[in-house]
């Protein structure tokens, strides 16, 4: 979930919020004159967008993905074993 903070309470707080990102997983928009200008997220969670970015731009990723969908749904799955041959 997103909170958000004036750029001005932001500077003020800036320790304590980049705390609550990191442990607490929050995030915080903050406004300048009531218009969102920015986001403070934990560097884990940026890395995971960006991750998720780079992957949604592969076209041949995202047909995989749908057609694994897909297949799931049909029920059309293996077990670890017999996709690898050995139990996880």
């Amino acid at each position: 979930m997103s909170k958000t903070i004036s750029l001005k309470e932001a500077r003020n707080r800036f320790s304590k919020i980049v705390d609550k990102v990191d442990r607490l997983s929050e995030r915080y928009v903050v406004t300048k004159n009531g218009v969102p200008k920015a986001v403070v997220m934990s560097a884990e969670e940026f890395e995971s967008w960006v991750e998720t970015l780079e992957f949604m731009s592969n076209p041949k990723a995202v047909r995989a993905l749908e057609q694994g969908l897909k297949e799931a749904k049909a029920g059309k799955v293996r077990s670890f074993k017999e996709a690898f041959g050995e139990d996880q």
